[in-house]
């Protein structure tokens, strides 16, 4: 077979997995997973805010939140499942939903961050002689 009649049967085969896929109902643990990992996500965003990066690299922390999030909580299940003898076997489906809901809330607060994040304003005197940073507050 040449390569691109291969990729034509991959697609075809992706496509129909991907319409089974979203036509099935999400359960309602992912979407806890999913809510929990946005939670994390927006908080790592803004938490790498206040350590005054980018937003790029805040948004990258928030991502990188959601995703330890995830995977905390399931190292947390098998832990729970080893000491207090219940059942809550390892999934990587919740940390791919939690990741997936890390990035989501990455996503809303890197673009809050565009929108209100202003920089410093430079601002100096005429008859000073030298150039002072910061940041105009109005009262």
């Amino acid at each position: 077979m040449n390569d691109k009649l291969k990729l034509t049967i991959t697609a075809i085969f992706f496509v129909a997995t991907m319409q089974a896929q979203i036509f099935e109902p999400v359960p309602l643990d992912k979407k806890w997973h999913i809510g929990g990992g946005a939670f994390a996500g927006v908080w790592g965003t803004f938490a790498g805010n206040s350590l005054e990066l980018s937003p790029e690299e805040s948004a990258l922390m928030g991502v990188a939140t959601g995703l330890a999030a995830g995977i905390g909580k399931e190292c947390f299940d098998l832990l729970d499942g080893a000491i207090m003898k219940q059942h809550h076997p390892f999934d990587p489906m919740d940390i791919a939903a939690t990741t997936l809901g890390g990035v989501i809330g990455a996503g809303l607060s890197y673009a809050a961050l565009k929108i209100f994040k202003k920089p410093p304003m430079i601002y100096s005197f005429a008859d000073a002689k030298s150039v002072q940073i910061g940041v105009k507050i109005r009262l």
